[in-house]
C-alpha cells in the first residue's frame, strides 16, 4: 500500500504533504514497490512537491524496488524542471536500474528530446 504521504506527493497535493511532514510522516516509507515519496512526485512531474521534500532531506539515491531512482523516474517521464532541480542537488545521470538504464536510455526510449539534451550537457 501507499502511505498518505506518498499519495499526497503522487497527486501533487503540497497543502496535504505540508501538514503531514508538519505532524511527523516519514519521508523514507516506501510504498509496495519500494517508491519514496520523492519517487512519487518526481515520476508524477510535482516540483514544488520534490523541493519540499528535498528540502525535508528526502535522500534522491533511493532507488525503488525496480532500481528507478527519482531521476531515473523524471527522466523517463519527460518533467525537465525536475530534472534539472535533481541534478542540482547531486542526482548521479549514471546509475542504472535493475535492466542496466541510466536516466539517459529512459529519456531516450520515451522521445524527451529536452531531457536528454540536459542529460548530455
Amino acid at each position: 500500500g501507499w502511505t498518505p504521504l506518498n499519495s499526497a506527493s503522487s497527486k501533487g497535493h503540497i497543502d496535504v504533504v505540508k501538514l503531514l511532514l508538519e505532524k511527523g510522516a516519514d519521508i523514507t516509507v516506501p510504498d509496495n514497490d519500494g517508491g519514496t515519496p520523492l519517487n512519487s512526485a518526481s515520476d508524477s512531474g510535482h516540483i514544488d512537491v520534490v523541493k519540499l521534500l528535498l528540502e525535508k532531506g528526502a535522500d534522491i539515491t533511493v532507488p525503488d524496488n525496480d532500481g528507478w531512482t527519482p531521476l531515473n523516474s523524471a527522466s523517463d517521464s519527460g518533467h525537465i524542471d525536475v530534472v534539472k532541480l535533481l541534478l542540482e542537488k547531486g542526482a548521479d545521470i549514471t546509475v542504472p536500474d535493475n535492466d542496466g538504464w541510466t536516466p539517459l536510455n529512459s529519456a531516450s526510449d520515451s522521445g524527451h528530446i529536452d531531457v536528454v539534451k540536459l542529460l548530455l550537457e
